[in-house]
């Protein structure tokens, strides 16, 4: 066994919290591996997370490029879009009214045709603006949509510093409905564990990388998983969202979870699933499992359910 690792054990056995030493594992990606402690405390797992000076966290759209293959993906998304709501839904809406047009036409009904040749030319109207709305009208303007919902969502480009940390290796949902956000927030944080600071949270997501997501510049096959979360008769085998991160924890990786931090303003890790259910776009649902994303308190619904609110509990070492 390395040095650091004994130095590590050491540390961790002076807090005095029994906890067990399940065995050493290797994290990472990308072939980038280091050795760390798996642990166990009353069932549950943990694993030690070496911390960074001067890591840098948060989003800027314009000093922040996005990788070539989300911009790939993300041009996927605004033709498949695109083709849907051109070729589809507008062929529909066209279709249908040309069809009660001729038929009036044929019953020699000619106001009633002119009548829903209007209608038409309201609906044709109502349809550009939604469309444009959406984001799928064009690709430039698809994709200043996506910039302008990431300024609105994500935390700000900042660097902090990260200590070092002992880690849950997932997050737990909340034994209780809460009566709100601080009141949450203030009992996670009663005992010997505490909640992660949102820098210490986007780090942990991402492991200190700067790709928008965990996972790396790429949407490639991950966007298939997103959208079938939560949906009956889920595929099998998923490869991404459902694997550990480089620092081997299991993070952000559905949408439906708001996890707590040590913030009363907003939650991380997801909307609880708003923006997949209400059947949104990429522009609204991707952001949802990026590190820097923040859901902001519900200021009309201060309860949290249990089915929705997670947490995942820390303890800060001292060096």
């Amino acid at each position: 066994m390395s040095e650091s690792l004994n130095s590590i054990r050491s540390r961790i056995e002076s807090l005095g919290m029994d906890f067990q030493f399940v065995k050493t594992v290797k994290t990472g990606a990308n072939g980038a591996e280091r050795e760390t402690w798996l642990l166990e405390y009353e069932g549950s797992r943990f694993i030690f997370v070496p911390g960074r000076k001067n890591a840098t966290l948060g989003w800027d759209t314009d000093k922040c490029p996005l990788g070539d293959g989300v911009l790939e993906g993300l041009q996927e998304e605004f033709s498949s879009g695109h083709g849907y709501y051109y070729e589809e839904e507008l062929g529909d809406l066209k279709g249908d009214y040309q069809e009660r047009i001729d038929e009036a036409e044929e019953n020699g009904d000619s106001g009633k045709a002119e009548e829903l040749r209007s209608e038409l030319a309201e609906e044709l109207e109502s349809w550009n603006e939604d469309i444009e709305e959406k984001g799928y009208a064009s690709w430039e303007g698809f994709l200043a949509k996506w910039n302008e919902h990431l300024s609105q969502c994500l935390s700000p480009l900042r660097a902090a510093d990260i200590g070092d940390m002992i880690v849950e290796v997932d997050s737990r949902y909340l034994d209780e409905d809460a009566p709100s956000l601080e009141q949450a927030v203030l009992s996670l944080k009663q005992g010997p564990f505490t909640l992660p600071t949102e820098d210490e949270w986007e780090y942990l997501c991402n492991g200190g990388a700067r790709t928008l997501f965990r996972w790396g510049d790429t949407l490639s096959g991950v966007m298939t998983e997103i959208f079938n979360v939560g949906t009956v008769g889920k595929s099998e085998g998923n490869t991404i969202l459902e694997q550990p991160n480089m620092l081997g924890l299991f993070i952000a990786y559905d949408s439906y979870k708001n996890e707590i931090i040590d913030n009363i303003s907003y939650t991380k890790g997801g909307d609880g699933g708003c923006s997949l259910c209400g059947g949104d776009g990429a522009i609204y649902v991707l952001p949802c499992y990026t590190a820097f994303y923040r859901e902001p308190a519900d200021e009309r619904h201060l309860g949290l359910s249990k089915n929705y609110f997670c947490y995942r509990r820390i303890i800060r070492l001292p060096q």
